[in-house]
This record gives structure tokens, sequence and C-alpha cells, in this order.
């Protein structure tokens, strides 16, 4: 017979599952509340990830046209901006929910590698741009072979 009784545990995981949520909403990912800037500066969503060969970044930009987003790499810091217009309400209309915004939006990132920024591609599609950034000769990792002890000793005569 199954018991459905009360369990300290259950309610003290759900507590802990709300306060992750709420972690994970206001300081993980921020949005604009968290973005200190005077000129209403919105925040950017991105995916950013390695490979041996290079750093791939993901954004979400929908409704930015291609020539409306600025990359800059500076001193190890890659720069993104991205510029959309205020939606425009017709005249006579009232907005009943509005959660599309225009404006800036920034993000910045710091890379862990050196990249090379002259080989360095980008694509648009569905208002996702993907950008991959080759690492630099230095960045990329190098193999040591292991040889025998006979090999090391003879290599010193």
């Amino acid at each position: 017979m199954a018991r459905n009784g009360y369990s300290p545990l259950r309610e003290f995981m759900s507590m802990r599952d709300s306060m992750d949520r709420l972690f994970e909403d206001r300081w993980v990912s921020p949005g604009s509340w968290l973005t200190w800037s005077q000129n209403e500066t919105n925040f950017l969503p991105l995916d950013v990830f390695e490979t041996a060969d290079e750093i791939v970044m993901q954004a979400l930009v929908p409704g930015v046209a291609p020539d409306g987003i600025d990359i800059q790499f500076q001193q190890g810091v890659l720069t993104l901006r991205a510029k959309t217009e205020e939606p425009q309400l017709p005249e006579g209309a009232n907005w009943l929910v509005r959660e599309i915004t225009g404006g800036q939006y920034l993000r910045q990132v710091t890379l862990p590698r050196a990249i090379d920024v002259d080989r360095a591609q980008t694509s648009f599609e569905n208002g996702v741009l993907v950008l991959r950034l080759p690492k630099s000769a230095e960045a990329k990792p190098k193999q040591i072979k292991v040889g025998s002890r006979a090999q090391v000793s003879a290599g010193r005569n």
C-alpha cells in the first residue's frame, strides 16, 4: 500500500528548485534589468563553445538585419552589438501586450584562447548569428609523443 504523507525532504526540494529558478532567472541570465547603461541597452542571449580548432558563438538576434550587427574583437574581448527599430503602433491603436522592444543590444565575452580574426566566418539565418573563430596556431593543443627509455638514451649519444 502506497503512502502519500508529509515528506520534509520533498518540501525542501521544492523550495530549492524555486530558489534555483530565481537565481538562474535573475543572476545568471539577468536580462536588461541588470545592464548598467544609460541608453537602454538590452541583454543579448548567446551560446559559446570551443572545439579543438575553433571557438563558436551563436547569438539570437531576431528582428535584426545583418547590417544592424556590429562585431569587434580587441584584446581578447569579443563585442557583439545589434540594433533594431522600435515597433510602431498604428494611429489610434492601443497596446494590449508589449514585450517586443527595439533598441540597442550588447554582449561582450572574454575569450579564453587567442584567435585568428582574419579567418573568422559568420553566417546569419532565421535570426541566429553564428560566428566561427579559428584558434591561432599558438592556442591549438599540440601532441607530445612518448618515447621508450631506449629511444631517450639513444638520443643523448
